[in-house]
C-alpha cells in the first residue's frame, strides 16, 4: 500500500513537471514576441517633438471655434496656434497618465498658458486646475485644397499640348 501511494505521487509530480515545462516553453516563446508598451497604444507617428506647457481646464458653455457647442466632458483642448483638428497627446508627469485630445478651439487668452483642456480630458489626466503637462503633436489635419476662382478656371490649360488655337 505504501508503494502504491508513492507511485501515484510520482505520476502526479511527473504530470506537473510536464505542465511546468510546457508553460516554460510557451512563456519563452511569448517573451520573444513584440508587445507594445503603454506609451505605444496608438499608431500615430510623432509629428512634432514634445514640449512642456502650462495648461488649465475650462468648462464654460459656449460655442467653440468650429461652430459647435462646447462639450465639457469631451476629450478636447484649446490652443493658440495649432490648427483646428490637430490630435495631440497630453501627459501628466505627476501620475504618468496620458490622453489623446483634439484641438477644437482657440485659447487660452492668458499670457502664461499654452493649453486649455476640457473638464473631461483634465479629469482623465487627474489634472486639477493649473499645472505643467507634456504635450506631443500626433497628427495635423491636411490643408484644405482651395479651389481656383472661376476667372482663373477660364484661363487654365487642360493639358501639356493644349493651346488656345487648338480649342482645348
Amino acid at each position: 500500500m505504501h508503494w502504491a501511494r508513492r507511485e501515484r505521487l510520482l505520476r502526479v509530480a511527473k504530470r506537473k513537471l510536464r505542465l511546468f515545462a510546457v508553460a516554460l516553453c510557451c512563456g519563452g516563446a511569448l517573451s520573444a514576441a513584440h508587445v507594445s508598451a503603454a506609451s505605444d497604444e496608438n499608431t500615430y507617428d510623432r509629428v512634432q517633438a514634445g514640449q512642456w506647457v502650462t495648461a488649465s481646464m475650462y468648462w464654460e458653455d459656449k460655442l467653440v471655434s468650429t461652430g459647435k457647442t462646447f462639450d465639457p466632458i469631451g476629450w478636447h483642448a484649446a490652443h493658440k496656434t495649432l490648427p483646428i483638428g490637430t490630435l495631440i497627446r497630453v501627459s501628466n508627469p505627476k501620475n504618468h497618465r496620458s490622453i489623446n485630445v483634439t484641438i477644437n478651439d482657440r485659447g487660452p487668452f492668458v499670457a502664461d498658458r499654452e493649453l486649455d483642456l476640457s473638464l473631461g480630458a483634465g479629469a482623465l489626466l487627474g489634472f486639477k486646475g493649473l499645472g505643467i503637462v507634456y504635450m506631443e503633436v500626433l497628427s495635423i489635419p491636411p490643408v484644405k485644397n482651395n479651389q481656383r476662382r472661376i476667372v482663373e478656371n477660364l484661363f487654365a490649360v487642360n493639358g501639356p499640348n493644349c493651346t488656345v488655337q487648338a480649342g482645348c
